[in-house]
């Protein structure tokens, strides 16, 4: 017997094993036979069962008339070559490094491919190791069943643009300037940020000019990691309200005359909780008798506030000495009648 013959179809490579086409015995247009026309039937596809690629026979069968055949196959390859597709998610912004999330597959929302639906999965996070900003590339892996892959990123910028808080000591009063205390960064106490522990500096101590009071204007700085800082103030006043003190000199008795000139060294122990005070004369007022006549002579003491104090010093003048003069001559007269009237 004669078998009849026939041009198997090309053999064609396809993405898909959907592009794969139906088979078509029409694509063999050569089918002849010595012994009239054959007939040409599919037979079978049969897969080598790989994948990526996959290799599937598909054989034609051509019978003549008197039941004589011929096979012929056609080779259907197919091989995903094609990348999937995805966009890269949107970038976000968050303040501490802390806030960043956890990676998420499902931000990578329209993952397609021409075979089938790809898979993502989170591939890693890589820093540029600055701070405020720190900038973290996370990338994604989008991968079909062939092994075909993109990779899409998604930038976290990690800035902290938050100031940090913190309350300002209580404000004071002292007496003297000497009692103003020492800056003290531990007075703020409830210091607090966003990301971190903040850092307490002091600034500067700033006065009004002025005195009695002064008002000095102490300035914290409360700083974070980044940078962002707030100032906080303490108002310290100094304000002295306490008198000077100082003893009365000690009275002086004398003899006759007039009383000596004020001496403001007589006021010996005149103190101040601030500075050393000044002694001034005030008056001197008598009470106008004679024998004695007693004045009581004034001292002020005042401090550099004007706060101020008088002390008080007893002149007592009094003449104990006897005066002195000559009886008149004696005299002698005759008769009682002749004695002569007192004349002083």
């Amino acid at each position: 017997p004669i078998l009849p013959t026939g041009t198997a179809p090309a053999d064609i490579t396809v993405d898909c094993i959907t592009a794969v086409p139906a088979a078509d015995p029409l694509l063999i247009t050569d089918e002849a036979d010595n012994n009239g026309v054959p007939v040409v039937t599919h037979l079978s596809d049969v897969s080598d069962g790989n994948t990526c690629p996959e290799v599937i026979t598909r054989t034609y069968r051509i019978t003549d008339p008197c039941g004589n055949i011929t096979d012929v196959t056609q080779l259907i390859t197919v091989h995903d070559l094609t990348l999937p597709t995805a966009s890269n998610p949107a970038n976000i912004n968050v303040e501490c490094i802390a806030d960043v999330p956890a990676a998420d597959i499902t931000v990578v929302t329209d993952e397609a491919d021409n075979c089938g639906t790809p898979v993502v999965a989170f591939v890693s996070d890589v820093s540029d190791n600055n701070s405020c900003p720190e900038t973290i590339t996370r990338t994604y892996s989008v991968t079909d069943s062939c092994g075909n892959s993109i990779n899409v990123v998604q930038l976290i910028i990690v800035d902290d643009v938050t100031n940090p808080t913190g309350t300002a000591p209580a404000a004071i009063a002292v007496q003297c300037i000497a009692d103003v205390p020492a800056d003290d960064v531990t007075l703020i106490t409830d210091e607090a940020d966003n990301c971190s522990v903040p850092t307490v500096t002091f600034v500067s101590d700033v006065s009004d000019g002025n005195t009695c009071p002064e008002v000095i204007t102490r300035t914290y700085r409360i700083t974070d990691a980044c940078g962002n800082f707030i100032d906080v103030t303490q108002t310290i006043t100094v304000d002295d309200t306490t008198d000077p003190t100082a003893s009365n000199p000690a009275d002086i008795n004398q003899a006759g005359g007039v009383a000596p000139a004020p001496d403001v060294t007589v006021v010996i122990d005149e103190a101040d909780n601030c500075s050393v005070p000044t002694v001034a004369f005030v008056s001197d007022v008598s009470d106008n008798n004679p024998c004695p006549e007693t004045i009581t002579r004034t001292y002020s003491v005042t401090d550099a506030c004007g706060n101020q104090i008088t002390v008080t010093q007893l002149i007592i003048i009094s003449d104990p000495i006897l005066p002195t003069g000559t009886a008149p001559a004696d005299i002698t007269v005759d008769c009682i009648t002749a004695v002569p009237a007192a004349d002083p």
